[in-house]
């Protein structure tokens, strides 16, 4: 895949995605008098962050066509996007055990796990790697 440029504007769109996804999904749960109440906002970070981490898969447009891209900005880009497609699979994985857990006491029961913090630090690896791939490109 090939970027067309706007790559940095949707870097800064992702970021609040989770809020509006959150706010979504909570007036759902409120308006259909589901449990969970308080668990919107870790399903919306995950999901938010999957996005990101499948955006991360497009390399940019000078290393896709090979100008003024070394080797090691290439296998940078390569290595990044590889990452990006791993940590998607990764939290698809932790959203289904989100979504699940928050409609179960069961579920949590079985695998114990912190939502918000989990959320969170999938979130900000998510940005992690967003942000050095910028930085990649720019050199």
């Amino acid at each position: 895949m090939q970027s067309n440029g706007f790559e940095a504007t949707a870097r800064q769109l992702i970021v609040g995605l989770p809020l509006f996804m959150g706010a979504i999904e909570y007036i759902l749960r409120v308006a259909l008098k589901q449990p969970g109440r308080d668990e919107f906002f870790p399903i919306s970070l995950v999901a938010s962050s999957v996005s990101l981490n499948i955006a991360l898969a497009v390399l940019p447009g000078e290393m896709r066509n090979g100008l003024r891209a070394s080797r090691k900005r290439i296998g940078q880009a390569i290595v990044i996007a590889n990452m990006g497609i791993f940590a998607s699979l990764i939290g698809v994985l932790l959203w289904i055990y989100l979504l699940v857990a928050s409609f179960s006491g069961e579920v949590r029961a079985i695998l114990p796990m912190h939502p918000l913090r989990d959320a969170l630090g999938y979130y900000v690896f998510s940005i992690g790697l967003n942000e050095s791939k910028a930085w990649v490109a720019k050199c």
